[in-house]
């Protein structure tokens, strides 16, 4: 589905938001993605990402920000 999305349309945003919460799936997906620049689909189908952009978002440590924002360091 992702491959296809950008096969057709590969000048565009992809948003995973709070990947910190994807199936540990996603991070092999995303993986490949990074470090090639193309993902290979389960029809043996390769699709380049070079012209993609691919934000990340996450909550991890958020908690410490939070608990932290009263404090001064020097």
């Amino acid at each position: 589905m992702l491959t296809e999305a950008v096969r057709r349309r590969p000048y565009q945003v992809i948003l995973f938001d709070e990947v910190e919460k994807a199936h540990p799936d996603i991070f092999n997906i995303m993986l490949q993605i990074l470090d090639e620049g193309r993902l290979t689909d389960s029809q043996d189908i390769t699709v380049d990402f070079k012209n993609t952009i691919i934000v990340l978002t996450s909550n991890l440590g958020a908690e410490i920000l939070v608990s932290e924002r009263g404090r001064r360091y020097i």
